[in-house]
């Protein structure tokens, strides 16, 4: 533990743990690398499926109820319409132009970036057959904005804006309205227009994602193909819930959002410390680690976390203090080599890069979310205006998955166009293989019967 500087409260200099990376113990660094996952089963079992029941037996009278035992209240007009999200949008305008001037730009990189990522239909001829695949974008997809604790319009733009450019026809937002407005906030809607969305669903929490998944026939709204975006337990339980019964695909699962750093000496302690506090920010349950070489980089910039807590005076302060004192930390590493490794194991959502070899560094990533890039590249960036996307996966995902982006929304369909030439070269190897495998009668004869002379 760092020893407690003049000027530093207790309290502080013990929120922040610096430790050596090769003394934790192998419960210890499991513990830290397999975080705890969303506990699922039970939220499934006690309180989705009965919701999901009572909507699929009673539709909208049912979604009805759960929104005002869920939000305490219905919204008079539930579903927003492309009329209304203009209308939103004109208000907004004219009250706070600067608003719409930063989020249209951010919208602008947005789609430069993702535009690129729209795939082509590819064809060869192998075998003396035709082979390709062609991409068949969704029909009907719901994006999940999650509301509570902070508004997120840029989550609007990230989750519309690939969508719209992979040609996906319906764009519906499901999000919490606010009890105060009586409505969705303002400036949600009018990123909703923005982004270029179908319509808005005036709802959150598990009740949305059934009624999305299974259709509102009151509301001609046909199930969807896809839903995605972050939420909370419920949320996550109620997306596990309808694509283990086949209703719809699913991103993935959203747990605590998290960040891991790579620096050394060359880095600036100060500009560590706020991207550190700033993952913490989100939620109670956030995860910020710093991974150095340094141990100078690690003790300045534990005391630029500590004095940076002790001088905020916001109502997000509490949430990021928790945060740091509950899965804050800061690792000294023996290398580098030491810091990428246990990234690489940690597949963090967002991993930060900031060193005086960042290239080499990235050439050694195997698993992360995003990736940001030199002393100039907070997350921020990526959450608000790069143009790559904040819809990433968490909690060791991205180990095996990726952000959303254009190719989220497609169906990747193969074909195939057998000649006469390549239906004969196929007769030999398919009656050996099919009598290997025991399915010659009707696998293997399917081709030599068209051999034979027969009756049509």
């Amino acid at each position: 533990m760092q020893r407690i500087r003049p000027g530093y409260h207790t309290e502080y200099v013990n929120m922040l743990e610096i430790r050596k990376l090769h003394s934790l113990s192998l419960e210890e660094k499991r513990s830290l690398v397999y975080r705890d996952s969303l506990e699922l089963e039970g939220v499934i079992s006690e309180t989705v499926k009965p919701i999901a029941h009572d909507i699929e037996s009673f539709g909208l009278s049912s979604l009805k109820k759960f929104c005002e035992k869920y939000d305490s209240f219905f919204p008079e007009n539930m579903i927003l319409e492309p009329d209304d999200l203009e209308k939103q949008f004109n208000e907004v305008l004219m009250k706070q132009p600067d608003i719409i001037e930063a989020f249209s730009k951010a919208r602008d990189n947005l789609e430069s970036f993702h535009r690129l990522q729209i795939p082509e239909d590819f064809e060869a001829e192998i075998a003396q057959n035709r082979l390709g695949f062609k991409y068949i974008p969704f029909e009907s997809v719901a994006l999940y904005v999650p509301g509570g604790k902070a508004l997120y319009p840029s989550t609007v733009l990230m989750g519309v804006i690939p969508a719209r450019l992979a040609g996906v026809k319906e764009i519906n937002i499901i999000t919490p309205p606010d009890k105060s407005l009586g409505q969705v906030n303002p400036v949600v809607l009018a990123m909703a227009h923005l982004a270029g969305a179908t319509r808005v669903i005036q709802a959150g929490g598990a009740h949305a994602i059934i009624a999305a998944a299974t259709g509102i026939s009151e509301w001609n709204l046909k199930p969807v193909d896809f839903i995605y975006g972050p939420g909370n337990i419920y949320v996550s339980a109620a997306k596990s819930y309808v694509a283990s019964k086949g209703y719809c695909g699913i991103d993935s699962f959203a747990g605590p959002s998290e960040v891991v750093i790579i620096a050394d000496k060359s880095a600036n302690p100060y500009w560590l410390a706020h991207d550190l506090l700033a993952q913490a920010e989100h939620d109670e349950n956030a995860t910020s680690i710093l991974l150095t070489d340094d141990e100078e980089i690690a003790s300045k910039t534990a005391g630029h976390i500590e004095r940076a807590i002790e001088s905020r005076d916001s109502d997000r302060k509490n949430i990021t203090r928790e945060s740091i004192k509950r899965n804050g930390k800061i690792l000294v590493c023996e290398s580098l080599n030491e810091a990428v490794a246990f990234s690489n194991e940690f597949a963090p959502e967002h991993l930060e890069i900031q060193t005086s070899n960042d290239d080499e560094i990235l050439s050694s990533i195997k698993a992360a979310g995003s990736i940001f890039l030199g002393r100039y590249a907070p997350v921020a960036m990526g959450d608000y205006y790069s143009g790559t996307n904040h819809i990433l996966p968490t909690n060791r995902a991205a180990r095996f998955s990726s952000g959303v982006s254009v190719q989220s929304f497609y169906r990747r369909v193969t074909y195939q166009k057998i000649s006469y030439a390549g239906l004969e070269a196929s007769r030999g190897p398919i009656t050996v293989m099919s009598k290997a495998e025991g399915l010659f009668d009707e696998h293997g004869y399917s081709i030599l019967a068209r051999f034979e002379e027969n009756e049509t």
